[in-house]
């Protein structure tokens, strides 16, 4: 079979491209064809697909002439060059069916009516709250923004701006005016939570639960392998995107009051020196490592090495990647009571849950790793996955 596999990023940016890849990977080991449409970055992975890539958008820069926000402004709402570059691989690789992942801004949802006209079954993948909300992780200036779309500009409840939160808006309503999403066959969610939120702000179509493929090197028991030099001897453990959405300066407060040794962050971000500042004014600096992103055997070797991984978000998660990692290697994960994570954790049984935002029930958790039996707790943790 040929499947079409689509997302904006063609590198791992987040937990939606690792399920992006692990799905290619597992598609091309049962035999498939796998291809490729992305928007095109100088960190992709190389791939024969990539002419047909849409040209690379980057939303983050601020300096963009008036007449240059206005085009990027259209085309997040409707690309056509993302039609027209679809059109022509389609052509040429005649997929039978399409899995999208993230879609929204760099390709637009317009590449649906193009694979519509073309009676292509559609599988797509939820790995946010885009379709049921103008704001993609549903978190405003720290806080939880569950309220209808129309209160969005008000609230400039994308990137605290009134510009981006009326485009985001219009496109929102747009869409749904058009019925754009449903036209997709198939929802799948890695999490009840998700499809539950879904439900309950009006969407219509039906959501399977399926779980993201994790890579087989996880599921092996964790192994003592010999330290980088870098690592300290006794450490708790973040890994994945340093961003404000993580709750991480969180984190360091509440490490800085707690009994745990060393505290580590595997990753990189726009955040990385604001941790820094804020291990500075705690007095734990020299106890606070930054290894910076890793992968494969290296970061599991991180993972191993811990006594435990925090997973402190401010925001609604789906169904992390590093969660399921951790408790696969039977590794005790500390998450906050939110999203998602509640469906894998069992307080105090294979993990613990805290309060969300609450700095003193997230230290009592990390002390709570020095008075109980981890070994236990780590056996539970890998029997749950």
């Amino acid at each position: 079979m040929n499947v079409l596999l689509i997302d904006k990023f063609h590198h791992v940016f987040g937990g939606a491209e690792r399920a992006y890849f692990d799905t290619a990977q597992a598609l091309e080991a049962a035999g498939h064809r796998v291809a490729f449409f992305s928007m095109q970055h100088p960190d992709n992975v190389a791939s024969p697909w990539s002419k047909y890539f849409v040209p690379q958008v980057d939303l983050r820069k601020e300096d963009y002439a008036w007449f240059q926000k206005v085009a990027i402004a259209s085309r997040m709402i409707w690309n056509r060059k993302a039609q027209k570059n679809l059109i022509k691989l389609l052509d040429d690789f005649q997929p039978d069916v399409v899995h999208m992942h993230l879609i929204y801004h760099q390709i637009s949802p317009a590449i649906i009516w193009t694979l519509h006209k073309r009676n292509i079954p559609m599988v797509m993948t939820l790995h946010d709250f885009k379709h049921v909300s103008p704001n993609y992780n549903m978190l405003v200036r720290g806080r939880i923004w569950d309220k209808p779309a129309w209160r969005c500009v008000a609230d400039r409840c994308v990137k605290d701006t009134y510009s981006k939160s009326m485009i985001c808006t219009l496109e929102h309503y747009i869409h749904k005016f058009l019925g754009t999403f449903e036209n997709v066959d198939v929802y799948i969610a890695p999490s009840k939570f998700l499809a539950r939120i879904y439900h309950q702000k009006g969407f219509q179509k039906e959501i399977l639960h399926v779980p993201q493929p994790l890579q087989e090197m996880f599921f092996a028991p964790c192994t003592k392998s010999a330290p980088f030099a870098e690592m300290p001897d006794d450490y708790i453990l973040y890994f994945g995107r340093l961003s404000p959405e993580k709750g991480l300066t969180l984190l360091v407060d509440a490490f800085a009051q707690s009994r745990a040794k060393n505290l580590v962050f595997v990753g990189e971000g726009d955040q990385k020196e604001v941790l820094r500042a804020r291990a500075q004014e705690r007095g734990v600096a020299s106890r606070v490592f930054f290894p910076g992103y890793q992968r494969g055997d290296d970061l599991r070797r991180w993972i191993c090495g811990a006594r435990a991984t925090v997973m402190a978000s401010a925001c609604y998660e789906n169904m992390p990647y590093a969660l399921l990692e951790a408790l696969a290697s039977g590794v005790i994960v500390i998450a906050s009571d939110l999203g998602g994570m509640p469906e894998r954790i069992r307080d105090g049984v294979n993990g613990f849950l805290y309060a969300p935002g609450r700095c003193d029930d997230l230290r009592e958790k990390i002390n709570a790793l020095y008075t109980i039996d981890t070994e236990a707790m780590a056996r539970a943790a890998r029997e749950s996955v």
